[in-house]
């Protein structure tokens, strides 16, 4: 399926036009970039790069959130081991 002018436009946009020769779906997903198949997959939605710019807004905020949760885990794992019971098998 060819891209369309929405999707085209974050092909040339997305690291610095790195994927720019992209034409079509089936190549996009040859690239294995999950950040560059999501804002295709939602550029898809969108009728202008406004519109998408707002969504990838959100979706940035919510990925922040989850990196903050993680953080938040992961810290309390480390003192967990760093001040667990150090018994040895």
């Amino acid at each position: 399926m060819e891209l369309n002018p929405l999707q085209t436009h974050v092909a040339q946009l997305y690291r610095e036009g790195l994927y720019t020769h992209i034409g079509t779906w089936e190549d996009a997903q040859l690239t294995h970039d999950a950040l560059f198949l999501f804002l295709l997959q939602e550029a898809e939605g969108y009728s202008d790069l406004d519109a998408l710019e707002g969504y990838v807004a959100v979706a940035s905020d919510q990925l922040r959130d989850f990196l903050e949760a993680v953080a938040s885990v992961t810290g309390g794992i480390e003192e967990d081991v760093s001040g667990g019971d150090q018994t040895q098998m």
